[in-house]
């Protein structure tokens, strides 16, 4: 099955599904939802590197989400997650016209200083050098990630 994860092609564009054109390197993405003080709640399994992570959340988390943001449960993401549907707050990009109007540069200032303490669940799942370069199959990766996750939490409940 190794064989098979790792020489999968994409039957759309004839591309290996876990080479992602972003990074330049094969790999898989993990989805990541934390708390507001930085702490990691839940990783998903591992999807291809090629995987777009507002395709991946649609797939995982979204709509797990969207009924407590209904509700007014603030939901933040990064730019990448544009046009993810109600309730999820990105950041406003940057129109080639000029620039952003004082009010959207200031809502992004918001949007990134709220996100920017749950940003500590990356690095702190990132610190596991198990996660930084994983030469075993693909699909080890999301064992390897949820490992990470129970290993962060007892670590943090020690301190």
């Amino acid at each position: 099955m190794a064989a098979d994860a790792v020489l999968t092609t994409n039957p759309d564009t004839g591309y290996d599904l876990w080479y992602s054109g972003q990074h330049h390197a094969y790999g898989g993405s993990v989805q990541v939802l934390a708390d507001p003080t930085g702490l990691p709640l839940w990783v998903s399994a591992v999807r291809p590197g090629s995987t777009h992570d507002l395709t991946a959340a649609h797939e995982l988390v979204l709509p797990a989400l969207y009924p407590h943001a209904a509700r007014g449960l603030p939901v933040l993401a990064d730019k990448g997650y544009t046009g993810a549907g109600v309730g999820i707050h990105v950041p406003i990009k940057h129109q080639p016209d000029g620039p952003l109007h004082t009010d959207n540069r200031t809502y992004n200032y918001l949007i990134t200083a709220l996100r920017a303490p749950a940003e500590r669940a990356n690095a702190l799942l990132g610190r596991w050098r198990a996660l930084g370069r994983v030469t075993v199959c693909p699909l080890r990766i999301s064992a390897i990630a949820a490992a990470a996750l129970v290993l962060t939490s007892l670590d943090r409940g020690m301190r």
